[in-house]
């Protein structure tokens, strides 16, 4: 049996704050993505985006490329968005919220997102990936 010696997991686990419960959350990253920080999308407005994550470690860069998970398997399709994160502060000491603003308007992910709304609000969240980037996009 081998040991499995990746600095980081594929899969990201953490419990959800939801009124009197908390909920498991399970974020199943691509090969490709295992590096990047795993979230859950559990708010849409028009002014940005509310992210759900592990709160270790914390959020320290200020610009992100906001990659959606719609499925397990390497070929589908990733929206995407370029966001800067504007605040976060910790939920719990397992759990963290990030608010983030779309730099760009009408993202291939922002479509998708609002037009999955309702079922954000029901619970139904939309899982993500946060990539680092050095710099915002000119």
């Amino acid at each position: 049996m081998s040991i499995d010696q990746r600095r980081s997991p594929r899969v990201e686990f953490f419990l959800v704050p939801a009124e009197h419960e908390q909920l498991p959350v399970w974020v199943i990253k691509p090969e490709s993505l295992s590096e990047s920080r795993g979230g859950v999308v559990v708010n849409l407005s028009e002014d940005g985006l509310q992210i759900l994550m592990a709160a270790e470690p914390p959020l320290d860069a200020q610009h992100y490329e906001l990659r959606l998970l719609l499925g397990e398997d390497e070929g589908v399709p990733l929206f995407s968005a370029s966001v800067r994160r504007v605040w976060s502060r910790p939920l719990s000491k397992i759990v963290q919220l990030g608010g983030f603003e779309f730099e760009t308007s009408n993202s291939e992910a922002e479509e998708f997102l609002l037009a999955q709304t309702a079922q954000i609000t029901a619970r139904k969240w939309v899982r993500c990936v946060l990539v680092e980037r050095t710099a915002a996009l000119a």
